[in-house]
C-alpha cells in the first residue's frame, strides 16, 4: 500500500515539475521577440536570433558540401530588475602583430 502511495505521490510530483517548467518557459521571453527566434540560456540569458534573407546556394561542381553553415546572427538579451535589456558587444581593437 505505501508502494503505491509513494508513486503516485512520484508521479504526480514529476507531472507538476514538468508543467510548471514548459508553462514558464514559453512567458519569458522578451516582448516582441517570437518564440522561434529565443534561445533560453538560462532564466535571466539568453540570445535573439535575426534571421535575414540568405542568398540561395549555388552548387560549386566537383568539390565537397561545407560541413559548416554560415553564422547566424543575433544578440543577447539580459533579465535585470527593470526588465530584459540587449547587451551590446564590442569587438576590442586589435593589438599590435599578431596578439588580439
Amino acid at each position: 500500500m505505501k508502494r503505491i502511495a509513494y508513486a503516485t505521490l512520484v508521479i504526480l510530483s514529476l507531472s507538476l515539475n514538468s508543467y510548471l517548467s514548459v508553462a514558464a518557459g514559453a512567458q519569458d521571453r522578451p516582448a516582441g521577440v517570437a518564440a522561434a527566434n529565443w534561445v533560453p540560456v538560462s532564466d535571466r540569458l539568453g540570445i535573439v536570433l535575426v534571421q535575414s534573407e540568405a542568398p540561395a546556394a549555388v552548387p560549386i561542381p566537383n568539390s565537397q558540401p561545407l560541413l559548416l553553415k554560415p553564422p547566424v546572427p543575433g544578440y543577447f538579451m539580459v533579465k535585470g530588475a527593470n526588465g530584459w535589456t540587449r547587451l551590446v558587444i564590442i569587438e576590442p581593437v586589435k593589438g599590435p602583430a599578431d596578439v588580439g
